[in-house]
């Protein structure tokens, strides 16, 4: 910890550790290996995207529609598809040469969901992470046969398996130390500015928000709305 701030530690948890969780010991990423990320608003896809091309090596294809987001994703090095697109799979073999992936992060739960898991081949795996593993409308009966599904929360893992959380998070605070990985701050607020921090939070799908306990009257934007 003495090498990474409480900024940058506050910044990683709890969404790199939940797309390192995914996509490293669970889905076991390789390297040039093509992925979905379902990502509209989740700060969870931007640490997936980070993750897979700067520590994994991996290529992550993105499904958005917001011209910021995709600038956001496109920045981080991912190639990003429009959520409107048809034959969704035709586009996939233009990029990747196949027109199903073996991992699909899925961090929406939006009824994009449903073409985007038709993406995914035999035996594949779907990660459900951030605001999706929230979301009652997940309609999972568009799911292949032959697939894994799992979700990943952090808070889960702090409490039943600490040993998970604590490897995990180490690996990601070296990550940072290290400089291999980039997360956003998209704002600093003061404690008393807690509402505005909400707003914006809720107004600006970029990075993430951050409380100053110390510096009570703190108001630093990074990103503009």
């Amino acid at each position: 910890m003495r090498r990474v701030s409480l900024k940058n530690a506050a910044a990683v948890a709890d969404d790199y550790f939940s797309a390192l969780l995914a996509i490293g010991r669970r889905a076991r990423i390789q390297r040039n290996e093509c992925l979905l990320v379902n990502a509209k608003h989740s700060r969870s896809a931007l640490a997936v995207i980070d993750l897979a091309i700067r520590v994994f090596g991996a290529k992550p294809i993105v499904i958005c529609d917001d011209a910021r987001r995709v600038q956001i994703c496109a920045d981080l090095g991912a190639t990003v598809i429009c959520r409107n697109e048809r034959c969704l799979s035709y586009k996939l073999k233009r990029i990747s040469g196949k027109e199903e992936v073996r991992v699909m992060i899925e961090t929406e739960g939006d009824p994009c969901f449903q073409n985007v898991v038709k993406c995914l081949e035999h035996d594949g795996l779907i990660a459900v992470l951030g605001s999706a593993r929230n979301k009652r409308c997940l309609d999972f009966s568009f799911v292949p046969i032959n697939c894994m599904m799992f979700a990943v929360a952090a808070e889960h893992y702090k409490i039943a398996d600490t040993l998970v959380y604590r490897e995990t998070m180490q690996h990601v605070l070296d990550y940072k130390s290290e400089c291999a990985i980039r997360p956003r701050v998209s704002a600093i607020f003061g404690l008393n500015h807690i509402n505005e921090a909400f707003n914006y939070y809720a107004a600006v799908p970029s990075g993430k928000v951050l409380i100053d306990l110390k510096d009570h009257d703190r108001l630093t934007l990074c990103d503009e709305s």
